[in-house]
């Protein structure tokens, strides 16, 4: 009875010394495994390393997909960083990665990741190695809290780059001047007033710049050949010189424009370019039925456009609106006056 008691104490010892095994959610195999609530702490490791989790799966799974409790239920079981270690060791080295709505802070960019799916979390800050070889193709790093992403150039490998939604103000484009394969890039929900278009890859083909804070577009020196959608929507942008654009992008075939700055007349007559050059202005399925635009806005073939000062309706509504704050101020002076005058006497 003692020699059964001995080993099971030991067993339990060793169950609490060792890294807990994780298993693959029933029914992702034979190509993905999702596994649900994988604790990892690269700084407790350093002090425990035997507490190191491993994670068994078959070798025909190549997508790894790591999901959590939403952290404002459970801040506990949240991964912060992903590193080397992990990637490696517990996981295996997966050619393709999921994480996704985490509080995942820090990247080390893994060399043999070839997709990774990392939206939505909190990452400001991506671990790479100049001098390392990276075989990365798919990235997808829409809403983090990226700003700077200068090392990123050394992922000369990818074909599509999301960086929507991380609150970037100011873009140095020739970080993506090495990336001769890229074909996707978005960029669109961040926070720049410009871009200088000629660092970008000739090879590109989409290219989303919506809701930033466009004021104008320069074309002089820009040759992008293979480039078939432009995503202009929601910026700040009060002319586009059409001209300049077809010969810069000559393939170019959606360029969806709404909720910019141009007066009316501007507007109808970009509007009126497009169609004549077969160039798609939005993009989505038709309505079934026209929403209005706001107050503030006005409509051009369905689509909505910001009201400006720069357009002729605007201008003389500003004028008169300026005239009339200029009498009303007037006449208050004046009665003001005239009081004082009438208690004075």
């Amino acid at each position: 009875m003692r020699r059964y008691i001995r080993l099971f104490v030991l067993l339990a010892l060793c169950s609490v010394a060792s890294g807990y095994v994780y298993q693959c959610e029933p029914g992702t195999e034979p190509t993905v495994c999702s596994i649900w609530n994988l604790q990892y702490d690269s700084k407790a490791l350093v002090k425990h390393p035997d507490k190191l989790p491993s994670v068994q799966y078959p070798s025909t799974v190549r997508t790894v997909r790591l999901l959590f409790e939403k952290y404002y239920y459970n801040r506990q079981q949240q991964l912060t960083r992903y590193d080397t270690t992990l990637h490696t060791t517990v996981l295996h080295n997966p050619p393709n990665l999921q994480i996704c709505d985490t509080r995942l802070r820090q990247l080390v960019m893994p060399p043999s990741l070839q997709v990774g799916y990392l939206t939505d979390n909190m990452i400001s800050t991506i671990e790479i190695e100049p001098d390392k070889t990276y075989a990365v193709r798919y990235l997808d790093l829409s809403h983090n809290s990226l700003r700077n992403i200068a090392n990123l150039s050394v992922l000369v490998q990818l074909q599509t780059l999301n960086l929507e939604a991380n609150g970037i103000t100011t873009l140095n484009t020739s970080v993506f001047t090495r990336m001769v394969n890229l074909t996707y890039l978005y960029l669109g929900d961040n926070s720049f007033s410009t871009i200088d278009l000629r660092p970008l890859p000739k090879g590109l083909s989409v290219l989303w710049l919506l809701r930033n804070d466009l004021r104008e577009l320069s074309l002089t020196g820009v040759s992008m050949g293979a480039l078939r959608e432009l995503d202009l929507e929601a910026n700040s942008l009060h002319t586009l010189d059409l001209a300049a654009m077809f010969a810069a992008f000559p393939a170019l075939q959606v360029l969806p424009i709404a909720y910019n700055s141009f007066p009316k007349e501007e507007a109808e007559r970009i509007i009126a370019d497009l169609k004549r050059h077969n160039v798609t202005y939005s993009v989505g399925m038709e309505r079934m039925y026209q929403e209005g635009c706001d107050s503030d806005e006005y409509s051009v073939d369905s689509l909505c456009f910001t009201e400006t000062l720069l357009g002729a309706r605007s201008f003389w509504k500003g004028i008169f609106l300026l005239v009339m704050a200029v009498l009303v101020v007037c006449m208050f002076g004046f009665s003001v006056r005239w009081i004082w005058y009438q208690m004075r006497y």
